[in-house]
């Protein structure tokens, strides 16, 4: 029995959830650890400073990441991919 349109829409919308979450948990997890890294007494200035610009880097996708969840959200929504499933 096939899937209809609105269930198919919703379970897209969950994968599309699911993947941004584990993305910013993995680069939260990763800015974190860089930040921890801070913490190590004596550490040179230098090294200071690439770990918290390692810890920007890696917290700078996860806003991007929800402006592209918004986007797959409208893409879902037109029916984009319903459209191109029939070619």
């Amino acid at each position: 029995m096939p899937e209809n349109i609105e269930a198919r829409k919703a379970r897209r919308k969950r994968e599309a959830v699911r993947s941004v979450v584990l993305f910013a948990l993995l680069q939260a997890a990763c800015a974190a650890a860089f930040l921890s890294l801070r913490l190590i007494p004596e550490l040179p200035q230098w090294l200071f400073q690439l770990f918290a610009v390692l810890a920007a880097l890696c917290a700078i996708p996860i806003p991007v990441s929800l402006m592209a969840l918004r986007q797959r959200f409208h893409e879902i929504e037109g029916g984009e991919l319903d459209a191109a499933g029939q070619y």
